[in-house]
């Protein structure tokens, strides 16, 4: 099968492009950890209390965002359906949000992976302090870097995280092959519409893209999707929940505004970039020029019922 050719939308996308894999696998490594490295105190400040960075589930405007995690950690429980002795690998899972989440609400075996030291270390005393540490670990490495088994695992997540990662194809390549038959992949994340709408070279794009986060690939959802597909995977559900990260991002926004002086006060000049590029991506997709997506595939046939879940709320 030949390689799926990929738009580079935005120039440190086509820099990207002229790195070797192992140069980009460092550059990763090193830039966007930059961003996490920071004083978790800071994210504690901004987040919700489990400290996820991703997008919640909102059905009303008037709901807080503890309220939005909580459902939207409950969905994602649901679309997995994770049973006893399942192994589970989170793919960039921060603090242990989703992960710990998972773990103290299913009897499965978690692996979580990293680029960032003080997320580690805090996903890893979490873990101990909500009583599953058994069934947890925690390890910093790049995702590429994995050498698993074929079919070693039940379910795949990537949660706010595979937007970091550029050599896309070889990431869904590596999942095709990690995952048992009946394991699922789980994505919730940023993609750009297929047709442009607005700058995507413009300096407020490079300002969340690289001065911000360090470094982030948006795709088309067609192109995720293909992507997938080629590796042998089955699309079960697609849910847009732009919306909701409009909300979300909206509550972040606040936290920053409402603790400016304490954030201030542990990294100069960090709140302002916090501001900075969440009121900028806020703006975005509540235009739709970006959107924000939830995927579910499986490997072959699925061991989730997509028919029976509920649908509720209205789009607002």
């Amino acid at each position: 099968m030949t390689a799926l050719n990929l738009e580079l939308r935005h120039p440190d996308e086509r820099v990207a492009a002229q790195r070797t894999p192992e140069e980009q696998r460092a550059h990763e490594a090193r830039e966007v950890a930059q961003h996490y490295e920071h004083n978790p105190e800071i994210f504690s400040l901004v987040l919700d209390k489990r400290l996820a960075y991703s997008t919640g589930v909102f059905l009303s405007p008037d709901e807080d965002l503890e309220t939005g995690q909580e459902r939207k950690f409950a969905r994602v429980a649901a679309k997995l359906n994770i049973q006893a002795g399942e192994k589970v690998l989170d793919v960039g899972c921060g603090w242990g949000s989703l992960l710990l989440y998972l773990a103290q609400h299913t009897q499965g075996t978690f692996q979580g992976i990293t680029l960032s030291s003080k997320q580690r270390e805090v996903a890893l005393q979490r873990a101990k302090d909500w009583g599953v540490a058994d069934r947890v670990r925690v390890d910093l490495t790049h995702v590429e870097q994995l050498n698993p088994a074929p079919e070693s695992y039940d379910v795949v997540l990537f949660s706010g995280s595979i937007v970091h990662m550029h050599n896309r194809e070889v990431i869904h390549q590596l999942v095709g092959r990690t995952l048992k038959p009946g394991g699922r992949l789980f994505i919730s994340d940023c993609y750009f519409p297929a047709e442009q709408r607005g700058d995507r070279d413009s300096s407020a794009t490079r300002y969340i893209f690289v001065t911000a986060l360090g470094y982030c690939r948006l795709l088309s959802l067609s192109e995720e999707l293909s992507l997938i597909e080629r590796a042998g995977l089955d699309l079960l559900h697609v849910e847009d929940l732009t919306s909701s990260y409009v909300q979300t991002l909206g509550h972040w926004i606040n936290n920053v505004r409402t603790n400016r002086e304490r954030i201030e006060s542990m990294a100069p000049g960090f709140a302002k970039v916090l501001q900075g590029y969440m009121t900028v991506a806020k703006l975005s997709f509540a235009k739709r020029t970006a959107l924000e997506y939830m995927i579910l595939a499986t490997k072959g046939p699925p061991k989730v019922h997509v028919a029976g879940w509920p649908i509720p709320g209205n789009a607002k």
